[in-house]
């Protein structure tokens, strides 16, 4: 499979998770679907850090399109008075993967101190963030929630530790165990959807595939959100 076929699975997967979230909360099987979304984008967040001209450029772009992302969670919340408080979704999380894996990255190429502090800040202080939102949310009325957590911006960087096929898989199913089983509990359900993912990607041959369909990933998170958020404001 090319990185194509991952992706639109994952599309399809986030789709069905998203529709059991907001449409059907009494469904979970369709949020154990879901499951299998995160991973694969994870994974090849992880090979866009490795393989994109401009780093800068590529957390600009996932970074605009968290706020524009934002954007449909604030309208929803504000039509339906659901206060959900502020959630920051994944490409907010997956933003922060990317200044993680290019500090990774950085260190890589070059072993100097300066690498290796910026590299280990970097760590800390998303610890750090992650920490203090969990502490703000207890201690506040306002649920403050980045989607994923420090779990969600750790996982891409086991897909940069390595350039080598089999190594990088290696890796990629140790750092998906590790944070499925902090996020669901090993042995659940959750658990075991979300490491489908592994199967997938041992199947991949390293391809994008013949049609560019770049553009059309960056548009399915948002266009797919507004239309399951107008969906639900008019059924209720």
């Amino acid at each position: 499979m090319n990185r194509n076929h991952l992706k639109l699975i994952a599309c399809m997967s986030m789709l069905i998770d998203h529709i059991g979230y907001v449409l059907f909360p009494e469904a979970e099987l369709l949020r154990i679907i879901g499951r299998i979304a995160m991973p694969i984008f994870a994974f090849f967040i992880g090979e866009g850090c490795l393989h994109t001209r401009d780093r800068k450029k590529y957390f600009l772009r996932l970074f605009v399109l968290a706020l524009i992302c934002q954007a449909v969670y604030i309208a929803e919340s504000i039509i339906t008075g659901s206060g959900m408080g502020l959630y920051l979704n994944i490409l907010f999380t997956f933003s922060c993967s990317v200044i993680l894996c290019s500090a990774f990255l950085r260190l890589k190429e070059d072993n100097s101190l300066k690498n290796r502090v910026i590299f280990i800040a970097a760590v800390a202080v998303f610890y750090a963030a992650d920490y203090l939102l969990g502490y703000a949310s207890s201690e506040t009325k306002l649920n403050i929630t980045l989607d994923y957590g420090i779990e969600g911006i750790i996982l891409p960087l086991f897909a940069v530790m390595s350039t080598d096929k089999r190594k990088k898989l290696l890796l990629f199913t140790f750092g998906l165990a590790f944070v499925a089983e902090r996020l669901y509990g090993f042995g659940t359900p959750f658990f075991f959807s979300a490491m489908i993912p592994v199967l997938l990607l041992c199947f991949y041959n390293g391809e994008g595939g013949k049609m560019k369909l770049k553009y059309f990933f960056y548009l399915f998170y948002p266009l797919h959100l507004a239309a399951i958020y107008g969906v639900n404001i008019l059924i209720n």
